[in-house]
């Protein structure tokens, strides 16, 4: 079925021109492929493209903003909150608490407020297809000899964007893995922040600051066409926003403040059904602070999924490593393969393997694994995954 040609409302090379403007704002950028042009296009109502190209990448004031535009206060206003509203336009407080404004990167940023923004509204549909053929565009470059460029890319790249979060946890009498709470667990860690659990983030934002909750944005654009989670990841199981960062967020809607007993809960609940926690840091740089803890499963995820789709490679700030502890426990029930994110570890013959140059650290195979046969190690890394060939994809689109 021939799909219908679309019209654009702005000029493509003011869209092109956002899209590398939102890429300075960030330490990953988006090639400004057509697919990503209309999807851009579809949300930006008349005049707010402008706006956005006259204001740039600079920090502003409200009023500098307004004395930038050119505009009256009464239109710029009604603009200037509409593209708040839509994620164009993000919050950073001063020492004072006094707010200031700049335009933010594609993800994490815009995307997540864009999504939320439209939870609901008859848009949403055709924003999720126009979305997603963004990156089923990307998908066109995996052969030789361009696989080959994306994966050197991104292997030299000076840093990582995610670094996986650990959960501190134990298991009661019954086998049943159950997450630590108000217990403070140092990890090493590399460089400046001095724990990636997921535990010490949570004790200390809950404690001192804010913890918001997102609905999950990769999850509810699947849904959107037609492709529930293939590991039944539970709707109130979104990812975690820590401190100034979601702010804004919650003022809009986008986010709703959470206790730190809540955001446990939420752990608790996802990590059984196969969730990994990414851990994002801001301008998606791993030597600067976290902000949040993404709730990713291999199947939804937009990181996981492009790696299984054979969409984009991997690459992580990691500290642990699965190892096998005692492979005679092995029952072969095959739970450590089913959640395993990026099918590092396999069972044959009640016989478990782990290929090492998969494995990301994330612990899903220890908590899964009711006989405790795997364990995981200290190994403080960057786990990088090339981009698998299509006949190698676990998910086929």
């Amino acid at each position: 079925m021939k799909k219908n040609k679309i019209v654009l409302r702005n000029k493509k090379s003011d869209l092109r021109k956002l899209v590398m403007l939102m890429n300075k704002q960030n330490s990953r950028s988006f090639p400004p492929f057509t697919s990503l042009l209309n999807t851009l296009d579809y949300v930006l109502a008349d005049g707010e493209i402008d706006l956005l190209l006259r204001l740039g990448t600079d920090v502003y004031s409200y009023d500098q903003a307004l004395a930038a535009s050119g505009m009256k206060d009464e239109g710029f206003n009604a603009m200037f909150e509409s593209l708040r509203q839509k994620g164009f336009i993000g919050t950073k407080y001063s020492e004072t608490g006094e707010e200031r404004y700049s335009l933010l990167p594609i993800l994490v940023g815009w995307f997540e407020a864009q999504t939320s923004f439209l939870i609901g509204k008859p848009e949403e549909k055709e924003f999720a297809r126009r979305y997603m053929e963004f990156f089923h565009s990307v998908r066109n470059f995996n052969f030789f000899p361009f696989r080959h460029l994306l994966n050197l890319r991104a292997r030299r790249a000076p840093v990582s964007h995610q670094s996986v979060g650990i959960v501190e946890e134990y298991k009661d009498g019954k086998g049943k893995s159950i997450v630590h709470i108000n217990q403070t667990i140092r990890v090493p860690d590399s460089k400046i922040y001095p724990t990636n659990t997921v535990n010490d983030l949570i004790q200390e934002y809950g404690s001192k600051s804010i913890i918001g909750q997102f609905t999950c944005m990769c999850r509810r654009v699947m849904s959107n066409l037609g492709e529930p989670c293939r590991l039944a990841m539970p709707d109130d199981g979104g990812c975690l926003g820590f401190g100034d960062m979601v702010r804004p967020y919650i003022q809009y809607g986008h986010a709703r403040r959470i206790s730190k007993e809540k955001a446990f809960e939420v752990i608790q609940k996802v990590r059984d059904k196969g969730a990994v926690h990414a851990v994002f840091h801001e301008r998606d740089d791993t030597n600067l602070p976290q902000v949040a803890v993404c709730n990713c499963c291999w199947d939804c995820c937009g990181i996981l999924r492009s790696y299984n789709t054979g969409l984009s490679p991997l690459r992580y700030s990691s500290f642990y490593s699965a190892r096998i502890k005692d492979s005679a426990k092995c029952t072969g029930c095959k739970k450590c393969e089913k959640y395993c994110p990026t099918a590092a570890i396999t069972v044959s013959d009640k016989k478990v393997s782990i290929d090492a140059a998969k494995c990301i650290g994330c612990g899903q195979c220890v908590h899964q694994c009711p006989h405790s046969a795997v364990e995981l190690v200290e190994n403080i890394r960057t786990a990088f995954l090339p981009m698998l060939k299509k006949s190698e994809a676990r998910i086929k689109i």
